[in-house]
């Protein structure tokens, strides 16, 4: 029998607390800046909100996305902090810094859920203006916006229980 909406949400719930926890130590540690919370809503469309996404698989207990898009200077900034190498647009480079700062925050979120047994994949890395994610059918993402000193980003958490039937 599928999960209910109900269900759906609150299988992404659990997930919210350790993700902007793993937001926060991450940035802060590998990128020098602290990020604040801004807004907490159901993503209501398939539209990214930035120009750079990186997009990790979550299976498990659990199964969804973990989905952080940054603004073209933010991801810039992002690696030009962590590896101190300086980019005029997105390139090959930033994509990676990008995917290595999002793979860090899914690795920490996941140790908070060790009781879910949780494996994360590699990330993909989509950009340009207006790009479209699509998650799997069932999940309704949560996006949690941020600010920061180096720009704006969000991350959405869509996960849903197995369907064991």
């Amino acid at each position: 029998m599928p999960a209910t909406l109900q269900e759906q949400s609150t299988a992404t719930a659990e997930f919210i607390n350790p993700v902007l926890g793993a937001a926060h130590s991450v940035f802060e540690m590998m990128v020098g800046c602290v990020p604040r919370r801004k807004s907490l809503s159901i993503r209501d469309t398939t539209s990214a909100p930035y120009d750079v996404s990186a997009i990790i698989g979550v299976t498990g207990k659990r199964v969804g996305t973990i989905v952080m898009s940054l603004s073209e200077p933010a991801a810039i900034a992002v690696l030009e902090r962590m590896t101190g190498n300086r980019a005029e647009r997105v390139d090959p480079d930033v994509c990676d810094a990008v995917g290595e700062l999002t793979n860090m925050i899914a690795g920490a979120a996941k140790a908070k859920l060790a009781e879910l047994e949780l494996s994360i994949s590699i990330p993909n890395i989509v950009s340009g203006p207006a790009h479209t994610v699509h998650y799997p059918a069932r999940v309704q993402p949560i996006a949690i916006e941020f600010e920061s000193e180096i720009g704006p980003f969000c991350i959405d958490v869509g996960c849903q229980f197995l369907d064991r039937s």
